[in-house]
């Protein structure tokens, strides 16, 4: 690790990939959460299961394309370079081969918004740069693909990232409720929390949702599923699914089954023996995408 940089590199069946990871600057820390440079090497072409999680990010790919599908296999598809994700109630898939090559950027919820103004038209969506960014995310690319290292990538990002318009915080109500909830890994009440903010839970749930795009009670959901997702990647924890189940705060091991079919498109004893196969960066899952502390 060099400069806050950390770099990984995975030989697999499937090719060559390797990730550098990086938090955004001081310059963009209002805006940006943490960078994701990858690049991968297929083999030959696969398909990659993407999974539900909250929050919008930037795909900066200036490699080859990928197929983003809308759902499952045979669904509507779009074939992307970059673009951007919102929140994501559900799995998906992705096709992806030849050479990728590019950085993930995770925002804030106050970096989306300064961004995009509203978040909520990017849920369960795949929505090309330019037509999200216009001549702004042309600019982002270019520079991107004249820029040779990782290092330096992230540096000019946070220097283009950093010089918008002063970023509107989120609602002082609004932050603290989702604090609570990431806090306790969505584990909480709700309505409990919304009370104590001293507003309406119908007022709490109109703004909550226009400043992060979903409901308080989908982002609990979604925040639950993600911690319960890294429970099981751990190696050698050695819990069994019903403990994960017990641990995050579903009812039961088939409580966790159900919303894993829903978010993950799998269950999850599934996702808890593939964990290891499956490449770093995953444009629907934070976790994955998260330097260690």
């Amino acid at each position: 690790m060099a400069d806050g940089l950390f770099l990984t590199r995975r030989l697999s069946e499937r090719g060559v990939h390797e990730a550098a990871q990086r938090a955004g600057g001081a310059s963009s820390a209002s805006v940006v959460r943490h960078y994701v440079g990858y690049e991968e090497w297929p083999a030959s072409g696969f398909l990659r299961r993407e999974v539900a999680r909250h929050g919008v990010a930037l795909i900066l790919g200036f490699g080859d394309t990928m197929d983003v599908f809308e759902e499952e296999v045979g669904s509507p598809v779009l074939t992307l370079g970059a673009f951007v994700v919102g929140n994501q109630s559900r799995s998906s898939m992705t096709s992806v081969g030849g050479h990728q090559l590019g950085v993930q950027v995770e925002l804030t919820p106050a970096g989306a918004l300064a961004l995009f103004g509203t978040v909520e038209d990017l849920n369960d969506a795949a929505v090309p740069l330019d037509e999200a960014l216009g001549g702004r995310g042309a600019g982002l690319m270019e520079r991107l693909a004249e820029t040779p290292t990782w290092a330096a990538r992230f540096d000019a990002l946070d220097e283009a990232l950093g010089s918008l318009d002063p970023v509107p915080a989120l609602t002082p109500e609004v932050a603290w409720l989702r604090r609570q909830l990431l806090a306790t890994h969505g584990r909480a009440r709700v309505e409990p929390l919304m009370d104590e903010t001293g507003w309406s839970r119908r007022h709490m749930t109109e703004r909550f949702r226009r400043q992060l795009g979903v409901s308080s009670k989908a982002y609990a959901r979604l925040a639950r599923f993600e911690h319960a997702s890294s429970l099981l990647k751990e190696e050698g924890a050695g819990r069994t699914l019903a403990e994960v189940a017990m641990e995050v705060g579903y009812y039961d091991q088939s409580h966790m089954t159900r919303d894993f079919v829903a978010l993950a498109g799998t269950t999850p004893g599934a996702l808890a023996a593939n964990a290891g196969s499956a490449p770093e960066v995953r444009f629907v899952q934070d976790d994955e995408a998260r330097p260690p502390a």
